[in-house]
């Protein structure tokens, strides 16, 4: 790691979360950013998402879409849990309107293991868990794009906690267009993926960046 690293408050994610809450310095997730690999032209990040709820809301990062590389394909990522479990909501939008919703993904995953972003999709971690949650990433060297989410007030599904403990999700008002959410579970990460090279050149691997070949539903 580089030792670089930035925290997120409530305040700085308070255009993307379901209320407001009267806690604006208090701390939802860290994020340490390593240096640039120049074999894999990769970034290496690592992720804390602390336990709290926040309102009622469960803790999360603030959501964000992907640029395009120059051979004009969106971007993937690569995730793994290093501590606790993790849920990935992941949201497809129609080219031309962002307020409409294709698909609508949520990724259930457990310590080891590792989640792809399929290309095109905007995506956010949720720790569900009464514990902190650590996740490492990887990916290309470009700028996330947080505008969408900031300007729709969020994803387009919220991950509300009710006073049993089971968890309600809910439809964010300020899209036009929601499908039913999709659960699922990663895959096996493939083996001709292990070397990273999807991270920059996607194009070479677009039979294997498919939603179909990342997940199984639960």
């Amino acid at each position: 790691m580089s030792g670089k690293s930035y925290t997120k408050t409530i305040k700085d994610l308070s255009p993307v979360l379901y209320e407001h809450i009267d806690e604006p310095d208090r701390a939802v997730y860290e994020v340490r950013r390593g240096e640039l690999d120049l074999k894999t032209k990769t970034c290496y990040d690592e992720t804390t998402i602390f336990n709290g709820l926040l309102g009622v809301e469960l803790p999360k990062t603030f959501g964000h879409y992907h640029p395009r590389n120059k051979e004009g394909y969106f971007f993937p990522e690569l995730y793994t849990v290093l501590e606790g479990q993790a849920w990935f909501l992941l949201q497809k939008a129609d080219k031309s309107n962002p307020k409409v919703i294709q698909e609508a993904i949520l990724v259930k995953a457990a310590k080891g293991e590792k989640i792809i972003m399929p290309l095109g999709f905007g995506h956010l971690s949720v720790n569900p868990e009464k514990k902190d949650l650590k996740l490492a990433n990887w990916k290309a060297e470009f700028d996330n794009d947080y505008q969408i989410y900031e300007s729709l007030h969020g994803a387009c599904y919220y991950l509300l906690e009710l006073k049993d403990g089971s968890v309600d999700i809910i439809k964010n008002s300020f899209y036009e267009m929601v499908p039913e959410l999709i659960k699922v579970k990663p895959k096996k990460l493939p083996e001709e993926l292990k070397n990273l090279e999807f991270l920059t050149k996607p194009e070479k691997y677009l039979n294997l960046l498919t939603v179909e070949n990342c997940f199984e539903k639960i």
